[in-house]
């Protein structure tokens, strides 16, 4: 029987600073790094919190420092690319559960969870034009903050729905799911739960 697992997870805050020359619409692509996980992002420990046999730390990260546009009153973001990876530190398999196929799905569920969440981000990055530089750092914070706390709860939606993945018919079926909505760029909810 598979132990409890789960994922959570850290958005970076962006840095918003200077001013570069102004552009279009900012184009803000996501990219995963990798986009498939192994065994070898994971650290092995002998034991986890409670009875979890993994954990994925996934981290969306800004380039840094993250410059803003502005084009006499208006300012937005420059295009850019965001990055979601495993965050080593936070990235663990329990010895005895390394190797589990199932798990590492399990875990690659939430790393795309992240994915998509990051997705979504970025498209409401790319729309925001406003009259000053403090009023779009503070929409970039918002928005960074209000998209962590959207893929953490679908996060634990996932692992209480899925039973940690234990319920094999419930984690092929949000596998399934999952896989659909990577494959649309501009889904912005996931079983009726918003990214």
């Amino acid at each position: 029987m598979l132990g409890q697992r789960s994922a959570s997870c850290l958005f970076v805050a962006a840095w918003l600073g200077g001013a570069a020359v102004a552009s279009t619409q900012a184009e803000i692509s996501v990219v995963a790094d990798p986009p498939r996980l192994t065994w070898t992002v994971f650290r092995t420990v002998d034991s986890l919190a409670g009875s979890e046999d993994a954990h994925i730390g996934a981290e969306i990260s800004f380039p840094q420092p993250l410059r803003m546009e502005h084009d006499g009153d208006v300012y937005r973001l420059p295009t850019f690319t965001i990055t979601v990876a495993p965050e080593p530190s936070r990235t663990l398999v329990r010895a005895s559960a390394k190797g589990s196929e199932e798990l590492l799905r399990h875990e690659q569920g939430h790393y795309d969870l992240v994915l998509l969440a990051a997705r979504a981000l970025a498209r409401e990055l790319s729309t925001l034009t406003v009259s000053s530089a403090t009023e779009l750092s503070q929409l970039t914070q918002d928005s960074v903050d209000e998209h962590t706390k959207r893929a953490a709860r679908l996060s634990q939606a996932y692992d209480r729905r899925t039973d940690h993945g234990r319920n094999l018919a419930a984690q092929a079926r949000w596998g399934e799911r999952i896989a659909a909505a990577l494959a649309v760029e501009s889904v912005d909810d996931l079983d009726g739960m918003p990214l």
